[in-house]
């Protein structure tokens, strides 16, 4: 009986390691993909600015002075 017990007590202190560890690498890897989603947000609104300031500066060489 003893032994059952002992058996398993050391099968959940087992998966509660291995659970303990899965828990450590899923939350580093969701740390990591926070700041790497972080960073494609930044690039994406500085290529938008860059587009927008593309935009503008295109529409005024487009325009025609005033004696054409």
């Amino acid at each position: 009986m003893k032994e059952d017990n002992e058996d398993r007590l050391n099968k959940i202190e087992s998966k509660y390691l291995f659970q303990e560890d899965s828990l450590e690498r899923l939350s580093q890897e969701l740390r990591t993909q926070q700041v790497e989603i972080q960073k494609l947000k930044d690039e994406i609104k500085s290529l938008k600015e860059s587009v927008t300031e593309m935009s503008s500066k295109e529409g005024i060489e487009e325009e025609k002075p005033p004696h054409y």
